[in-house]
């Protein structure tokens, strides 16, 4: 192991410095189309960034992409990164108000979107007064949505146009410099973007003080582009490790072995979800026999030990968020269920009571944490100086995340402090689905909480208070709820109650609802037939 490069040295454009100097013809990239040497993607990605200068991108702005896990993402992306452009990823499964929310808040003028989602942005087009251009990449796109956006004014025009445009030169970007907005579930609001520093990106994404991946492995991508995950943990730690990446569109139970062995795969991130599925498939005696030789596991499964011993891989997990990057690591040969591992150099993390003050061990408290080089996490949300106010408070970045330290020094995580649910690798906003839940016609009030699943995260649960004179139909209630919501953001279960449980201020006790869990009230889509997926 070593160790991290000086901060000046953190940036998109250094690293393809040292990449082209070392292995400038090595395969760098591949997807099921084609193979890319670090000089062709390189090369390629300041063609895209001169084709985003012709339609007016600056330095420094904003550029929207709702894009697949492919190679013209990460491609485009490393071209918003060596010109200084700030990319704005949005997840894929977005429509509605949770997509015009981004689109308006990020004040982009400029999106480059595939062809399956412009029927989505056209609907909320009406509501979009800054964007002013949008680039379609692949075939299909519906005519009507196309027509729709030119009767707005806004301009429309084809992928191939960045991919004919003159390449642009890399630029001297600081680490200080902002890479990407990330918008993140919020907890009393809509999602925030979260400021992504060129610093804070690189350290995220590396992992030069701990271990694999190095320049001998081949990285399989499978968590999305549009999440921190999927874009630090998989093109841009490639990139910085000048190991071959390997990107397919989306995880695939039936497939997961034979990509591993087809692409002679040596490493991997799942998250808990993926991790559980692949357990839980019958043992076969050639488990262990692929090429797979250490994976990235967050967070741990309870038998984590015999989950690395039948696959015969070396198991690393940590602690990571949007706000902070993975400041919280552990290697293969002291895990524990629930564990997340130490800190990380370069940072300082305490566990705190709600004033600040420092919990004993084995006392549950908010992780907060502060970094040694400056840069290196968010300096904090678009456009919310008051939420910026409380995220820094006292000086140190607060998580809203309960941990446990033991005697040893060992994080755990515990619950969230916030009111956020973890759904199969996705941050939802209880928030958000309420807001959309109380639009109903039925409804008078409801409450969103998180519920134990059986893949290690959470299940959806809204609890729902109905008007007088109504009556109980949750079917509907989903039905409606998918063509306004994202698939992952629809509850899974619904319970109807007479009234919610609150505070003396009127605050409802969310706590109690989590505690009541699965009961026999409780309705369960999943029992009654009702599929809900990425194509709802």
């Amino acid at each position: 192991m070593g160790t991290l490069p000086d901060l000046g040295d953190r940036t998109m454009a250094k690293v393809f410095d040292r990449v082209l100097t070392a292995e400038p013809t090595k395969v760098g990239q591949v997807d099921d189309t084609r193979s890319w040497t670090f000089e062709e993607l390189f090369n390629r990605s300041l063609q895209l960034a001169g084709g985003l200068r012709q339609l007016g991108a600056q330095r420094g702005q904003p550029v929207l992409t709702m894009l697949d896990s492919h190679l013209d993402a990460a491609h485009l992306w490393q071209g918003c990164g060596l010109t200084g452009l700030i990319e704005v990823p949005i997840n894929t499964a977005y429509k509605g108000t949770f997509l015009s929310h981004i689109v308006n808040d990020s004040r982009a003028e400029l999106a480059v979107v595939d062809a399956a989602y412009v029927e989505r942005l056209s609907r909320v087009a009406t509501n979009l007064p800054n964007l002013r251009s949008v680039v379609i990449r692949g075939e299909g796109a519906d005519e009507s949505a196309v027509a729709q956006l030119h009767r707005r004014g806004i301009r429309v025009m084809p992928f191939g146009e960045l991919d004919a445009s003159n390449a642009v030169s890399p630029v001297d970007v600081g680490p200080w410099e902002l890479i990407n907005y990330i918008y993140t579930s919020g907890t009393t609001g809509r999602s925030k973007g979260v400021r992504v520093p060129q610093a804070h990106a690189y350290t995220y994404a590396s992992r030069e003080d701990q271990g694999p991946p190095t320049a001998d492995d081949r990285i399989l991508v499978l968590l999305p582009f549009f999440h921190f995950g999927g874009k630090m943990y998989g093109a841009y730690q490639g990139l910085i490790s000048r190991a071959c990446t390997v990107v397919k569109p989306q995880f695939s139970l039936s497939a997961f072995w034979n990509q591993i062995r087809e692409n002679d795969i040596t490493f991997t991130c799942v998250v808990g979800a993926m991790a559980q599925l692949l357990w839980a498939q019958p043992e076969s005696a050639d488990d262990a026999d692929s090429p797979l030789r250490a994976v990235m596991m967050m967070p741990l499964l309870p038998r984590v030990d015999a989950w690395a011993e039948r696959f015969g891989v070396d198991v690393y997990t940590g602690f990571g968020m949007t706000e902070a990057g993975a400041v919280v690591v552990a290697g293969p040969n002291d895990l524990t269920a629930g564990m997340a591992g130490l800190p990380r150099q370069g940072y300082e993390i305490k566990v705190v009571d709600e004033n600040d003050i420092e919990v004993p061990p084995n006392v549950l408290g908010e992780l907060i944490i502060r970094p040694r080089d400056p840069w290196t996490v968010t300096d904090g949300y678009v456009g919310m100086p008051e939420l910026n106010a409380r995220l820094w408070r006292n000086g140190w970045l607060h998580t809203g995340d309960g941990f446990r330290r033991d005697e040893s020094g060992r994080l755990f995580f515990v619950d969230r402090i916030k009111d956020a649910v973890r759904r199969r690798g996705e941050n939802v906003s209880s928030f958000e689905v309420e807001e959309v839940v109380n639009t109903f016609e039925d409804v008078a009030e409801s409450a969103v909480v998180a519920v134990p699943s059986a893949f290690t995260e959470d299940e959806i649960k809204v609890v729902i208070v109905l008007k007088p004179g109504r009556k109980p139909d949750p079917e509907r209630l989903i039905r409606y709820l998918v063509d306004r919501t994202p698939y992952f953001m629809v509850p899974r279960y619904v319970e109807f109650v007479d009234e919610l449980p609150k505070t003396p201020t009127q605050k409802v006790q969310k706590h109690v609802l989590r505690e009541s869990g699965v009961g026999p009230q409780t309705w369960d889509r999943e029992s009654a037939g009702v599929v809900v997926n990425r194509h709802s």
